[in-house]
């Protein structure tokens, strides 16, 4: 019975069911989870007995599932992870709900916990800064709009930046270092 080691992006995935149920039903069942993970209930089975034997949920068949202590701490942090990237997407980079939904579950399981950290700090950065410039993001939006990039021809990235100081092979560059 150890949490010690790392869980998978899927152990996670259960975790956060488990405590978004809890929260929105009372109580967590397999059921909710195989439909909210759109898996089949011998895979939520499976992945329950693992996280029990983790010491992260209690799980009797055919009962509730609930967290322990460690459990939640570890599907809070996921569920705050996915909150914050979310919001980013859609909030600040307008990007449509569904799909910021998406891409905040995919990164969430791999945001470092120092990048995590100074991404909330930036998340904090921008929002108290809003009520100093309250055209910040009106002005990032219609940069956005003048400003299309296909991201996916590598040609046309490197001609995006070309002239504003961004290495695409090192990142950011001084003015200075040029």
């Amino acid at each position: 019975m150890t949490t010690s080691s790392a869980l998978t992006e899927s152990l996670e995935d259960y975790l956060e069911s488990i405590y978004r149920n809890i929260l929105k039903k009372g109580a967590a069942r397999v059921k909710d989870i195989a439909g909210d993970l759109n898996v089949r209930y011998p895979s939520v089975t499976s992945a329950l007995k693992n996280l029990e034997r983790r010491g992260l949920i209690r799980y009797e068949p055919y009962g509730t599932i609930s967290l322990t202590k460690a459990g939640l701490g570890v599907a809070l942090g996921v569920t705050e992870r996915h909150r914050l990237l979310r919001s980013f997407f859609s909030q600040v980079l307008g990007v449509e709900q569904g799909l910021a939904d998406e891409t905040a579950c995919r990164i969430e399981h791999v945001l470092p916990p120092e990048a995590y950290e100074r991404f909330v700090q930036f998340m904090k950065f921008l929002f108290v800064s809003k009520g100093k410039n309250k055209d910040w993001l009106k002005g990032f939006r219609a940069f956005v709009e003048d400003n299309a990039v296909d991201a996916t021809c590598p040609e046309c990235v490197e001609e995006y930046f070309a002239g504003t100081g961004f290495d695409l092979k090192g990142g950011m560059r001084d003015a200075g270092d040029a």
